[in-house]
């Protein structure tokens, strides 16, 4: 039986402490791969997503990613696009040099990204512009959606009700840090409201901090894409920027902000998404997550070419 083998590496994105933050895989050599083989090597990391690099399939881009859960293909994935821009640049692909920042323009399924490679204390530190997102009021019962988050509705904000984003995301704010702590939420009831309003994951949040460092606290629960908590997820974080804004919570003669967003203390891995956020002619134009990495593991994955005799 010819076998094949595939190098990974296992990476720690949004901190620099090993076991914290977002462990994501990383398969730097994927054009060999089959859509059917990444699908099973990102079950097989079991974390949250693993992404592969491809060719880019227009000479005016840098690369190709492709993200995976453990049960599906997802658009977008923050801290594992943080994570593979690491390993780049640990290996010099790319061309890139410590203290040498580079620009990367970057293919997915539905867009082409900008990821900036700079250096803070001659370690990457990488920064990804988002898609710019749309608010909408939640569609649903929001009684119903407090019973599936194992909330009661008081503990909900007075100053803004739960929305959703264009991309799928449910933004749940609460008074307190407790009410974080406390949650339980129901896989099964938030399967049922991903079916019923087309939504991929909800974020609970609230900016009442215990750090004076920190602007808000996140938790972040996508069971039906396979992902029961994320530790720390970048493609929540980030749009929370533009959540306060539109919702007024700041300071409208402002056009630049940056926020520190906290999520993972209570999956015990902890970690700090950086958001810089650009405001023209008041609306949103830029939202870009930054973080940094570290390597935890590497290996080598065996793929079989061929099926087993039967039985």
């Amino acid at each position: 039986m010819a076998v094949s083998t595939v190098r990974f590496r296992q990476i720690d994105a949004f901190t620099r402490k090993t076991f914290t933050g977002n462990p994501a895989g990383v398969v730097l050599d994927a054009e060999h791969l089959s859509g059917t083989d990444m699908q099973n090597i990102a079950r097989e990391m079991n974390v949250s997503e693993t992404v592969f690099v491809l060719p880019a399939e227009s000479e005016k881009n840098d690369l190709r990613l492709r993200w995976f859960t453990p049960t599906q293909e997802v658009d977008l994935c923050g801290h594992a696009t943080i994570a593979v821009f690491h390993v780049l640049a640990e290996e010099g692909r790319f061309g890139l040099q410590v203290n040498e920042p580079q620009s990367f323009l970057v293919e997915t399924k539905t867009e082409v990204l900008t990821v900036d490679v700079e250096w803070v204390d001659l370690r990457p530190y990488i920064k990804l512009t988002l898609p710019t997102p749309i608010f909408f009021p939640y569609p649903g019962d929001i009684r119903y959606l407090c019973g599936a988050l194992g909330l009661s509705d008081i503990e909900l904000s007075e100053k803004v009700k739960p929305k959703i984003t264009g991309f799928g995301f449910c933004y749940v704010p609460v008074r307190s840090l407790e009410s974080l702590e406390t949650l339980e939420p129901n896989q099964h009831l938030l399967r049922k409201l991903n079916e019923r309003h087309d939504l991929a994951g909800f974020a609970v949040v609230s900016t009442d901090t215990s750090d004076l460092e920190e602007d808000w606290v996140m938790r972040f629960f996508a069971p039906s894409i396979g992902i029961f908590e994320d530790p720390v997820t970048g493609t929540a974080n980030g749009p929370m920027a533009a959540f306060l804004w539109e919702n007024g919570f700041l300071d409208p003669k402002k056009k630049h902000f940056s926020f520190r967003g906290s999520q993972g203390e209570y999956v015990n891995r902890p970690g700090i998404v950086n958001v810089n956020m650009v405001i023209r002619d008041g609306k949103v134009s830029l939202i870009q997550i930054a973080g940094e990495a570290v390597s935890v593991m590497e290996g080598l994955i065996r793929l079989r070419n061929q099926s087993a005799d039967s039985l």
